[in-house]
């Protein structure tokens, strides 16, 4: 593929770790969590994710914790080899799972991934420990 290429491509992820400590917990107000997470890759983009969210679980146990991170991916893609950073902005319910928007942070990208930009969304159902990455990729 040559440079300026957008490509779609959707990538599976497995969590391999998710390490959670509570950070603040206000009466009334819900509770500021952080988690520490490895996701590990596969499909068309594979490799690793680090990624550290803050999240704010809500007092009522039904509601939506709201959470936002930032993930270092490192892997494989296209013959190219590299990291580049996801910005997580999303929210996850007992009911329907996680959701989030990603965005690839401008000048983020070493090795092959120098210069990439894109945006994404992630999907996992609840209670897995995978999910999916559909991601809109501009190589730089």
């Amino acid at each position: 593929m040559g440079s300026h290429l957008v490509s779609a491509l959707g990538c599976a992820f497995q969590t391999r770790q998710w390490q959670e400590q509570s950070l603040l917990q206000a009466e009334g107000a819900g509770e500021l969590k952080r988690a520490s997470i490895v996701n590990e890759l596969s499909g068309p983009l594979q490799g690793e994710g680090r990624l550290e969210y803050q999240l704010l679980y809500p007092t009522d146990p039904d509601g939506e914790v709201i959470f936002t991170g930032f993930e270092r991916v490192t892997g494989d893609w296209d013959g190219l080899s590299g990291s580049f950073v996801l910005r997580h902005d999303g929210v996850y319910s007992s009911r329907s799972g996680a959701r989030a928007t990603l965005q690839v942070l401008e000048g983020s990208g070493s090795g092959g991934f120098a210069g990439i930009s894109g945006e994404g969304r992630l999907f996992a159902k609840a209670g897995e420990r995978n999910g999916e990455y559909t991601l809109m990729l501009k190589r730089g």
